[in-house]
């Protein structure tokens, strides 16, 4: 760290890199407040997975998508297991090599679970972080760790929910993947999904490899498989997590006619309320870089992606809509 703030102060630069240190706290934290384990559900979601449906076959959804409770648990079963192996330590002399493992992989994932309050304590977080917590659910399933005489009395029934939870949780995915007959011929390769995707082919018909297009607003990977980069220095703009400066900066780039084709999300804000719900109200009513994009650009095609989500192929109202390149 000292070499680090050593060259950015060479540079003239070292209270940017600060100011660049900081400002996740400040903007991407916020956006992102969530409750501990969210699930980014919709209401659509919810309704299908516990309104529909007999009794039996609710109860059996609930079984099945249960490991997205059991998964944000195991880091508070490890801040549990690291709290019982330090009480003990002023009464003993030495560490063996057991509990030694144990106080040193508890606090690593302690600290992992501050890092995901922090920034964004939903399923997908958590998801990030499995393979370094899987470890815990070894230890479940062995028993011999895990302090408790209740534990003791259930742990053949908890290890079996383990193991057939995680399996029907993991089943259905596997088939869709082994089943997928759609593909996508991108200029990074063949991927396979669950339907067409419009939006790919169009935009590799219409815009060359290397050219630029926008992306707006929160979807960058489409600038990847298609080869093409963003006009700004933003790979993405989120409203509410951006700061009002930096819509100013994007506005100012497509003033100036740096952004010729723009692959607009016109039912983004649609999904604020369910993916970040702590953002602020008057950042969804009023968007400065849609607004402009409405009223300078003009929209040549509907896309549907294979998502299912509508994507409109902009120009500006000057130009003419491009004709097929490739």
């Amino acid at each position: 760290m000292l070499i680090v703030a050593g060259y950015f102060a060479s540079k003239h630069a070292f209270q940017c890199m600060l100011s660049d240190w900081f400002w996740p706290l400040k903007h991407y934290t916020v956006a992102n407040r969530v409750p501990y384990g969210f699930q980014n559900w919709t209401d659509t979601d919810r309704d299908a997975i516990f309104g529909a449906g007999s009794a039996v076959m609710k109860v059996f959804k609930i079984f099945v998508i249960s490991p997205s409770f059991l998964v944000p648990t195991l880091p508070l079963i490890a801040v549990g297991l690291l709290i019982y192996w330090v009480l003990p330590l002023r009464q003993r002399r030495g560490l063996g090599a057991r509990a030694s493992y144990h106080l040193l992989f508890t606090s690593a994932l302690t600290g992992l679970l501050l890092s995901v309050v922090i920034v964004r304590a939903d399923i997908i977080h958590f998801m990030y972080l499995l393979p370094l917590m899987a470890p815990v659910l070894a230890w479940v399933i062995d028993g011999r760790d895990i302090p408790g005489r209740l534990f003791k009395s259930v742990h053949p029934t908890v290890s079996a929910y383990i193991v057939f939870a995680l399996l029907a949780f993991a089943l259905p995915l596997l088939i869709r993947v082994r089943t997928v007959s759609g593909e996508i011929h991108t200029r990074r390769g063949v991927i396979s999904t669950p339907r067409k995707d419009a939006v790919v082919d169009y935009v590799q018909s219409h815009v060359g490899a290397g050219q630029r297009l926008l992306v707006y607003p929160y979807l960058p990977l489409y600038n990847y498989l298609t080869d093409t980069s963003s006009p700004t220095r933003y790979e993405y703009f989120q409203p509410g997590m951006n700061s009002r400066e930096q819509a100013s900066e994007i506005l100012a780039e497509l003033s100036s006619g740096r952004a010729p084709w723009i692959l607009f999300e016109p039912s983004f804000p649609g999904k604020i309320p369910n993916s970040w719900p702590a953002t602020p109200l008057s950042d969804i009513i009023k968007d400065p870089v849609a607004d402009y994009i409405t009223g300078s650009y003009r929209n040549c095609q509907v896309l549907t992606s294979a998502a299912n989500t509508q994507f409109l192929f902009m120009v500006r109202k000057d130009v003419s809509c491009p004709t097929a390149e490739i």
